[in-house]
């Protein structure tokens, strides 16, 4: 099956291994440490990245309860702190490729040696973008050029896209290149999307005996017609059925431009995009997104597709 692959900037840390995700940060051990006084702690925190070798051995930035500092990690990837005992929240950054970590409140005991691992992870994650296609509806019979201006390339197109698509468009939605006709146009490729523009703490949160209903509501909402919303549903619904709750987010026109912009000649009167982000999720409760429509009339360009967020949990997106 053909994919469609984002590179996503995340800003919070996201692990799409498909085995669970990974913790920012653990407390590996923590036990008492005769050699320091009954007024002192010690934390011990040991730097991880996902881009190189194991341990990190360059300058990390933090700061534990808003106190600022830089160290550079010791050949084992440490860097050890002396502390009154108490509680303390950290703030770790690596640098901008990687996501910036902030803890929980973490208690260390008077005379404890505390020991921390810290994983920063790459703030790109690829994740598959499945059937991006674009409809296009003509008033008559006329020549028309799409091009994308992908901040990426191409992994494949049908029909084949050649420093653009030039064919003739028809009223009835057919699509003319060659001595072929088309119902839509479909394009995938490697694309970067900065996560840090997305709010997936709004969506919705569909259970399985609802998708049909839910994504006819919101296409139709949108303004996607019969074809479109049955094309739509008969390939994401049995996907997402085998789960019994997903949480859908959608990406509209602009968010689509940011990393795939569409030029059309003659330019058309409407032309609306929309990608949908959607994931396994228990259960959780988000903020209800703000669905965007138009209104369809004159010369139309409709686009859909969509990615799965493998295993996303309600805590990665709240």
């Amino acid at each position: 099956m053909q994919h469609f692959i984002f590179y996503l900037f995340v800003v919070l840390s996201i692990s799409l291994s498909g085995k669970g995700f990974a913790p920012d940060y653990n407390i590996t051990s923590s036990n008492q440490d005769k050699s320091l006084k009954k007024t002192e702690a010690v934390f011990v925190i040991t730097f991880y990245s996902d881009e190189e070798i194991g341990l990190v051995k360059n300058q990390i930035i933090f700061s534990y309860n808003a106190v600022n500092s830089k160290q550079i990690p010791n050949e084992k990837g440490q860097v050890s702190l002396t502390v009154k005992p108490g509680k303390y929240v950290f703030k770790f950054f690596y640098n901008s490729s990687h996501n910036e970590i902030t803890t929980d409140s973490i208690a260390i005991n008077p005379g404890f040696r505390t020991e921390m691992r810290v994983d920063f992870r790459s703030s790109t994650r690829p994740v598959i973008m499945k059937k991006p296609v674009i409809y296009v509806y003509s008033l008559q019979t006329e020549k028309v050029s799409i091009k994308l201006n992908l901040k990426g390339n191409f992994l494949f197109t049908y029909p084949e896209y050649k420093d653009g698509w030039n064919f003739i468009a028809n009223p009835d939605g057919s699509i003319e290149m060659g001595e072929k006709k088309y119902h839509y146009l479909f394009w995938d490729g490697n694309v970067k999307i900065e996560k840090s523009k997305l709010n997936l703490n709004e969506g919705f949160i569909v259970q399985k005996n609802e998708l049909i209903t839910f994504f006819e509501q919101k296409l139709k909402y949108m303004g996607l017609n019969s074809q479109e919303i049955q094309d739509y549903i008969t390939y994401w619904c049995p996907l997402m059925n085998v789960n019994e709750s997903n949480y859908v987010h959608f990406m509209f026109n602009n968010e689509c431009d940011e990393y795939a912009k569409m030029n059309v000649a003659p330019k058309p009167d409407h032309l609306f995009r929309v990608y949908m982000l959607w994931s396994k999720v228990g259960p959780a409760e988000v903020k209800e997104q703000k669905i965007e429509n138009f209104k369809r009339s004159g010369f139309t360009i409709v686009e859909w597709g969509g990615t799965e967020f493998p295993n996303l949990t309600l805590e990665e997106k709240l």
